[in-house]
């Protein structure tokens, strides 16, 4: 007889009438897939892909409400757009969740680009905001247009097939600014006391509730607390969240503050569910409410809701990385990590090109297709070698495997992983860890021949005969030339060598990703480290988002760093030298047999030094072309 290994998580409740069949929420997160404010087809699919995945309740994010409004490219909620956003409601019903829209205002935090009307760019206050967009104070009025616009989009996706709509009350967006005690130095009956700052917030709820009626759940998120000194609370939540559910039927509990917003591998799991604790257990909410923050697997889920913390989860980033998370949980498989890099955030900030560190199918799932069944299987099955047993060689193998070809594996190492060995000692890096381990897992699975502590020659290759080669030879450090550097080592030395770090004092020479980690472990543990970076900027190499955690870290762990410095030799004065300024492939072996195979492919590192997502993503698709 079949027994939920996870029975708090997968218990199905009601809604305001409607089923939800699980308690996991696939939460608002946006793509720039928006073209002429219409979404495309590929934005339809990645919604689909949560909702084919499992998650109960799956929400389009970032809908602005109206110009003025905007921080990212407007939907726009019209007529002609009817068809569309038709089909993103019914990809998510043909799975079974219920479909739900989230609905914002930037408020003081628009972005001038994405508006037209500039009158009608405002907040609670009048001033300059950090994108450099001028926004003047709302009047009365201005909140009346707003409360119309809210209530009249949330009918307007309702009657396109939407179940429900989510308002966004967090995150900095209008309704915070207004509650922010900080931000809203307003003196009239909107500013001041905290009944006066939940006013305008109030309004917008009780008028969507008036305009479309008592039948459609609506949704809240909310951030628990400011996290800032003197701005609003969790006790203040706490009494705002107990006169919105009148209105509202869930509450998600997110946090302010960019830090607890995108947590970083940095910052610990749940990070927000205090927040939520505090708000449930008070016993004035009769509603469900969610939590958000850090949600990773079904183990720790399942934990948050048994605990009676949470009523339920809301996941982002852990549906990215595994849209089949839920039904891996049902049937008691582990889901492929989230590493908490952030680079979906970052890449699609940085160029509106969605990438996923770990899942080569997110945002392309239009092109690709799901995943939940294995790649189309090879015409011809092959001998396939792979040379390198890092993340793009095991990746290629599966994937290789998976489509029906005998598969055979090669690394030099007496152990898996590659580079990634160095999160088995790392502690900050338990993702990474994780992901190694997933990885190694589902190669056992594939069925893909493994050979380790082999170094393979020319000879190995003819005397092996592969119909393909796929070449993941990994990268090695670039020395610096700068005098004396023969003394020094490079900064993995501190995983993998560690009797090469003596003494108390540290030099690092370079400060990109590699080099700051290094440090911060190494400061962590104990030594006092220096850090070197011939640039204006530390961690270049990195996204947005990702650098918030890290300069945190720096900052939390004392790490001492040094920008614009230009070194000719190694500097004095250190126990110990280190350098971290860059990779170089190792791709001599490609070129020595790119004669040896009908198809010989050069992946990962080898190909280009870089981070995860270059390493799965080419395995990934070197797999699919043998």
């Amino acid at each position: 007889m079949y027994t939920s290994p996870y029975p708090n998580l997968m218990k199905p409740f009601k809604l305001r009438g409607l089923t939800v069949k699980n308690r996991i929420m696939s939460a608002p997160n946006m793509l720039f897939h928006t073209v002429d404010h219409r979404p495309t087809d590929y934005y339809i699919r990645y919604l689909e892909h949560k909702a084919r995945g499992g998650a109960g309740i799956v929400h389009l994010g970032e809908v602005a409400v109206c110009d003025g409004g905007n921080h990212t490219p407007q939907m726009y909620s019209i007529a002609d757009n009817l068809p569309l956003f038709g089909e993103m409601a019914q990809v998510i019903h043909e799975h079974g969740a219920l479909a739900s829209v989230e609905l914002t205002h930037g408020g003081f935090n628009v972005k001038e680009q994405y508006n037209i009307d500039k009158d009608k760019m405002y907040g609670p206050v009048a001033g300059v905001n950090h994108f450099g967009t001028a926004v003047r104070a709302m009047t009365k009025a201005d909140m009346d247009y707003v409360a119309d616009k809210f209530a009249e989009t949330a009918a307007f996706w309702l009657h396109a097939g939407f179940d429900s709509v989510m308002l966004h009350m967090g995150h900095g967006w209008i309704f915070a600014q207004f509650m922010s005690p900080i931000i809203n130095t307003r003196t009239d009956e909107y500013g001041g006391s905290l009944e006066n700052r939940l006013r305008f917030p109030l309004q917008v709820l009780k008028r969507v509730r008036e305009v479309i009626g008592g039948k459609p759940p609506i949704i809240m998120r909310m951030s628990g607390s400011e996290r800032e000194t003197n701005g609003f609370t969790v006790d203040d939540m706490t009494v705002f969240a107990e006169q919105a559910q009148e209105y509202v039927d869930l509450i998600e509990v997110s946090s302010e503050n960019f830090a607890y917003i995108f947590a970083t591998p940095y910052s610990p799991l749940s990070q927000n569910l205090d927040l939520a604790e505090h708000i449930k257990s008070s016993g004035r909410i009769k509603i469900p409410v969610y939590t958000i923050g850090s949600i990773l697997s079904a183990p720790q889920a399942e934990e948050i809701i048994a605990s009676g913390k949470a009523d339920g989860v809301s996941m982002s980033r852990a549906l990215i990385a595994d849209p089949y998370l839920p039904k891996k949980a049902a049937l008691g498989i582990p889901n492929r990590p989230c590493l908490r890099c952030l680079n979906c955030t970052d890449s699609d900030n940085r160029n509106k090109h969605f990438i996923c560190s770990v899942n080569p199918l997110a945002g392309r799932e239009q092109r690709l297709g799901f995943g939940d069944t294995p790649p189309c299987k090879a015409a011809l099955p092959k001998k396939v070698m792979v040379i390198g047993g890092g993340p793009a060689g095991i990746q290629a193998a599966v994937t290789a495997a998976e489509r029906g070809h005998a598969v055979r594996l090669y690394d030099r190492n007496s152990e898996l992983g590659g580079w990634l060995r160095f999160a088995d000692i790392d502690t900050h890096k338990a993702e990474v860890r994780q992901f190694k381990a997933w990885l190694e897992s589902e190669l056992a699975a594939s069925g893909a021949e493994v050979i380790l502590g082999t170094e393979v020659t020319r000879a190995e290759i003819e005397a092996y005969t592969p119909d393909a080669i796929i070449a993941a030879l990994g990268s090695s450090p670039a020395v610096p030339n700068i005098k004396g550097i023969e003394t020094a080592h490079h900064a993995t030395d501190a995983y993998f060598a560690p009797e090469n770090i003596n003494g108390e004092t540290v030099a690092i020479i370079g400060g990109g990703l590699i080099g700051v980690e290094v440090g911060i472990y190494l400061q962590n543990h104990g030594k006092k480290v220096t850090v070197f970076e011939i640039g204006s900027e530390i961690c270049a190499d990195s996204g947005d988002m990702l650098k918030l955690g890290i300069f945190k870290s720096i900052a939390e762990s004392g790490v001492t760093v040094k920008t614009g410095v230009t070194l000719t030799e190694i500097p004095d004065g250190y126990d110990t030298v280190l350098y971290a300024t860059g990779m170089k492939p190792n791709d001599s072996l490609y070129f020595d047999i790119a004669n040896l195979a009908p198809q010989v492919i050069l992946i990962g590192d080898a190909k280009k030094p870089g981070r995860i997502d270059g390493a799965v993503h080419t395995g990934y698709f070197a797999g699919l072309d043998v």
